[in-house]
């Protein structure tokens, strides 16, 4: 392979792998993703230990996880009894996958220890000093506007990470940005 695909591929993975941290995941788990999704081909598990110098045991513990997520689909190659994969190259849908596995749970998580702690200050109202009223008062002013922010939230992923009213980014194929230097 040419020093210059060399030298853009490991810096891809590597990328991908720092920008896994950002997310959560392992550094594992992003370079495995990075070097499939820099792959023509479907790669087996042994093909990925090999390029990335970390054991098998670990790329497979690693691609289940990435199965879950949507980011990576095994794949049937023909004659062959190894298991191989490829990367889900549509990263708006990687995106999908993993806000609607784990972001909108947790938003969701929040709406109802936010919808507990109102039914429990309306349920002690009536035991409340005038000083506490005071306090659960304010607390309940907050939790509205926090319940307003999280439904904002909300419909905001719906929206943007695929509802039926989401917006259409079927069109877009690569976002243009302006060369650096001279014309």
């Amino acid at each position: 392979m040419h020093k210059s695909l060399e030298t853009v591929n490991d810096s891809t993975v590597a990328g991908f792998g720092r920008l896994a941290g950002f997310f959560g995941f392992s550094d594992v788990m992003g370079r495995l993703y990075g070097t499939l999704l820099l792959s023509p081909e479907p790669l087996s598990l042994d093909e990925l230990a090999e390029r990335l110098r970390i054991s098998k045991g670990s790329v497979s513990m690693n691609m289940r996880s990435l199965g879950r997520w949507g980011m990576a689909h095994e794949v049937w190659m023909r004659g062959e009894r190894k298991k191989y994969y490829e990367a889900e190259p549509d990263l708006w849908q990687v995106i999908r996958n993993v806000v609607n596995a784990r972001e909108r749970r947790e938003v969701q998580v929040a709406l109802e220890v936010l919808r507990d702690s109102v039914e429990k200050l309306k349920s002690a109202e009536d035991e409340l000093t005038p000083e506490e009223k005071k306090l659960s008062d304010f607390y309940l002013a907050r939790i509205d506007d926090l319940q307003a922010f999280f439904q904002v939230a909300q419909l905001a992923m719906g929206t943007i990470l695929g509802g039926e009213a989401g917006l259409d980014l079927e069109g877009i194929t690569r976002f243009e940005l302006p060369h650096s230097g001279a014309s």
